[in-house]
């Protein structure tokens, strides 16, 4: 296999500083900031590309899916909405204990298993992008969708690395060109289908309430996702060997800083 495209989750699996991009309230929602930082992060691209190299990847780009959206049967504007709240969340310890933090109950499932746990109600909300959320037909069984602007949800495409370096420069500027075409098509599009499957939930539940947090309802969420910076430390820490685990907590702190700092940059 050449080519894989997974979320960044999943590529935390085998690059685990890569989770960085994952910390609630990091990359935040602003669709050019998000874009610049992600095809054009030096933290990334160049001072984790040994990371990738250990384990055969080379990242070529990375893709904005759209923002994350919180689904539940009531307004959620606040920590305390949250509390005895259920909510569907990926299986990582990020997103996991990132909703803890929030004050609400994470429970993991596959996606397979959410449209009946909520239609049951024994899972009260969850949380994608606009397209999934449609199209997992999740909006037919929530009765509110909060914009809480905490983050996109982010797909990368990277290659085999020992298979690219063996190819000849001009293959390789081949491949470059081929990525950054596919990366321009598919912000285009992630654009274009989230907007129009807002409009076909609201055509199909026009009782469904959009709730957008403000400026103030955000900072309360994105003050308390600073402590999620340790759990993040945490979990490069723990994927190295007792003799690494110092200078990989370092190391850690010194991405997740540089990427807020090119956040900054780029707003």
């Amino acid at each position: 296999m050449q080519f894989v495209s997974v979320g960044t989750g999943h590529l935390g699996s085998y690059v685990p500083e890569v989770q960085a991009i994952s910390v609630p309230y990091v990359m935040g929602t602003d669709t050019d900031v998000v874009r610049k930082v992600l095809t054009g992060s030096k933290t990334i691209y160049n001072d984790l590309a040994d990371r990738f190299e250990n384990v055969n990847l080379k990242l070529l780009t990375m893709i904005s899916e759209g923002e994350m959206v919180w689904g539940a049967n009531k307004a959620i504007r606040s920590p305390e909405d949250f509390a005895g709240q259920k909510i569907r969340t990926f299986t990582s310890t990020i997103p996991v204990e990132t909703y803890k933090t929030f004050g609400a109950t994470p429970t993991p499932l596959s996606w397979g298993e959410v449209y009946g746990s909520l239609q049951l109600k024994t899972v009260d909300g969850m949380v994608n992008p606009i397209y999934f959320i449609y199209n997992a037909k999740w909006h037919e069984v929530q009765d509110y969708l909060m914009f809480p602007g905490q983050q996109p949800y982010v797909g990368t495409v990277s290659t085999n690395s020992e298979w690219f370096n063996g190819l000849s420069a001009e293959k390789q500027e081949m491949v470059r060109k081929a990525i950054a075409a596919a990366e321009q098509a598919a912000h285009e599009y992630q654009l274009k289908i989230n907007q129009e499957n807002m409009d076909k939930i609201m055509a199909e539940r026009p009782d469904i309430k959009v709730v957008t947090l403000t400026p103030e309802e955000r900072s309360r969420f994105k003050e308390l996702s600073t402590s999620l910076h340790e759990t993040y430390y945490d979990v490069v820490e723990n994927a190295y060997d007792d003799a690494d685990k110092a200078s990989a907590r370092e190391g850690a702190k010194k991405i997740l800083q540089n990427l807020i700092q090119e956040v900054k940059d780029a707003s």
